[in-house]
């Protein structure tokens, strides 16, 4: 199904699209480094098996591009969808994370933690069908975080996805997107959630996504 978001994405890139119903539209406001704000307007589609009330509104998101969220889940999940997800209590913002950073978003009981968290552009993957790579048909999503609630055995997390991307090229790029690991073994390998130092949306722009 043709909309402005499958215009704008490069075939060269065989990046996938939502199966989708219904047009919505959702303004994103990046924030760079000198404070200015760039407002890009996407047509996202809502997935056909996400529950009615759960539907993204037309709201506008303000993204912290200094960090990012990045999930990686068991193969049992769907990532391409806005279902929700759950992320074991001893696998949330544990590993893979320098103290400073554990420290500015624990605890999770913090309101104004959660909702800074809620602005960080995400990662959303299954774990890699390999050690330390996949093959060309696995892809990840990329988005943000609609909500969080707290569980007394883990953490349920509502994505909402904008874009499918390969999950091998960013095997590839495990430097530039401050992953842990190697060819043999990294993140992508292991069920947690970590948040990261970095400009997810440049990096991706670099690498040649058009986010």
């Amino acid at each position: 199904m043709a909309n402005k978001l499958q215009a704008i994405v490069p075939p060269i890139l065989d990046t996938v699209i939502p199966n989708a119903q219904g047009n919505i539209a959702v303004g994103i406001k990046h924030l760079v480094a000198n404070n200015q704000i760039e407002q890009l307007t996407f047509n996202v589609q809502s997935p056909k098996d996400m529950p009615p009330l759960l539907e993204p509104k037309n709201d506008e998101i303000e993204f912290d591009r200094h960090f990012y969220n990045f999930f990686v889940v068991g193969n049992d999940f769907d990532i391409t969808t806005d279902n929700p997800f759950r992320v074991r209590c001893d696998r949330v913002l544990k590993e893979y994370m320098d103290e400073n950073l554990k420290s500015m978003f624990l605890p999770l009981s913090d309101e104004i933690k959660i909702e800074h968290i809620k602005r960080l552009p995400c990662i959303f993957a299954n774990e890699n069908r390999r050690d330390g790579s996949t093959d060309e048909e696995q892809i990840l999503s990329f988005g943000y975080v609609r909500d969080i609630q707290l569980r007394r055995e883990g953490i349920k997390i509502y994505p909402h996805v904008i874009y499918r991307l390969s999950q091998q090229r960013l095997n590839e790029a495990l430097f530039d997107l401050d992953l842990w690991g190697n060819d043999k073994c990294n993140e992508f390998n292991r069920m947690h959630w970590s948040i990261k130092k970095v400009d997810l949306i440049a990096e991706l722009q670099e690498m040649g996504f058009q986010i």
